[in-house]
C-alpha cells in the first residue's frame, strides 16, 4: 500500500520523445552536462577549460 511514486523523465531528441533512462550512461552524462552548462550560462557562469 505504501508504493513509492515512479518518475520517468523524457527528453526530445530530433523531434522524438525518448525515455532518458533508456539512453546509455554516457549519453545521459553528455546530455546532463549540456543542460547544466546551458542553465549555468543563463546566470553568468561558464565552464572553465581543464
Amino acid at each position: 500500500m505504501n508504493r513509492q511514486p515512479e518518475i520517468e523523465t523524457y527528453i526530445e531528441i530530433n523531434g522524438e520523445k525518448i525515455r532518458f533512462q533508456s539512453l546509455s550512461e554516457k549519453k545521459q552524462w553528455d546530455i546532463s552536462a549540456l543542460l547544466q552548462d546551458r542553465m549555468m550560462e543563463r546566470v553568468g557562469y561558464h565552464r572553465g577549460d581543464s
